[in-house]
C-alpha cells in the first residue's frame, strides 16, 4: 500500500511539473506578443519538446502503476485522470508554441490590440493557475466553480473579434493582418477549453463521476 501511495504521489508531481512548464510557455508567449522577441519565441518551441516528453513519461508511469502495483478503484481514477490531464496540458503547450511561431514569422501585435489581448491572457492564466491548484489539492468544489472563467475568456475573445471587425471596416487594419492574427489569438481561447477539461478530470479523479462543462 505504501509503495503505490509513493508512486502515485510521484506520478502527480510529474504532472504538476509539466503544468509549471506549460505555464512558463504561456507567460512567455503573452510577453512576446508585446515585445516581438523572437529569441524568446524560439525558447517556447524548445520548451514544447520538454512538455511532449513529459507527456510520454506520464503515460509510461501510468502503465507501470497499472501493471505492477495492483491499484484499487480510487488509485485507478488517479492514474486515468492523470493521463487525460497530461494530454490536455500537452495541447495547451501546443497552443503556446503556435503563438511563438506566429511571432517568429511576423512581429509583435499592433498596440491597439493589446488592450484586448492583455486581459484575455491574464484571464487565461488565472483560470489555469486555479485549475492546477485544484488538481494539486484534489479540490472538487473549486473544480466545479473554476470553469466559469472560460465564459469570461470567450466573452473577451468576442470583444476582440468585434474590434477587429470594426478595424477592417474602418481600414485601420487590413484583412491580410486580421486573419492570421485571429487564428493566432484563438490559441488562447482553445487553451481555456482544455483547462476546462482538466476541471472535469479532477472531478472524475475525486468522485468517479464524468462531468461535462460543455
Amino acid at each position: 500500500m505504501v509503495k503505490i501511495e509513493v508512486e502515485l504521489q510521484m506520478y502527480k508531481e510529474e504532472i504538476l511539473l509539466m503544468a509549471d512548464q506549460v505555464r512558463t510557455m504561456y507567460t512567455t508567449a503573452l510577453s512576446i506578443l508585446i515585445s516581438g522577441d523572437k529569441v524568446k519565441a524560439l525558447s517556447i518551441i524548445e520548451l514544447d519538446e520538454y512538455v511532449n516528453n513529459a507527456n510520454e513519461n506520464v503515460n509510461d508511469k501510468a502503465i507501470e502503476v497499472l501493471s505492477l502495483l495492483s491499484p484499487v478503484a480510487s488509485d485507478l481514477r488517479i492514474v486515468l485522470a492523470g493521463i487525460k490531464i497530461a494530454t490536455d496540458l500537452e495541447r495547451i503547450g501546443d497552443y503556446a508554441k503556435n503563438i511563438g511561431r506566429f511571432i517568429i514569422k511576423n512581429d509583435k501585435l499592433e498596440p491597439t490590440l493589446l488592450k484586448f489581448v492583455n486581459p484575455l491572457g491574464d484571464q487565461f492564466l488565472t483560470f489555469f493557475d486555479e485549475t492546477i491548484q485544484a488538481y494539486k489539492n484534489a479540490d472538487i468544489k473549486a473544480a466545479m466553480i473554476i470553469p466559469s472563467h472560460d465564459e469570461s475568456i470567450d466573452a473577451k475573445f468576442k470583444e476582440l473579434l468585434n474590434f477587429l471587425s470594426e478595424s477592417e471596416k474602418n481600414h485601420s487594419l487590413n484583412i491580410a493582418q486580421i486573419i492570421p492574427t485571429v487564428g493566432m489569438l484563438r490559441n488562447i481561447e482553445r487553451a481555456g477549453d482544455h483547462t476546462k477539461n482538466i476541471c472535469e478530470h479532477i472531478i472524475y479523479e475525486v468522485k468517479g463521476q464524468h462531468y461535462d462543462f460543455g
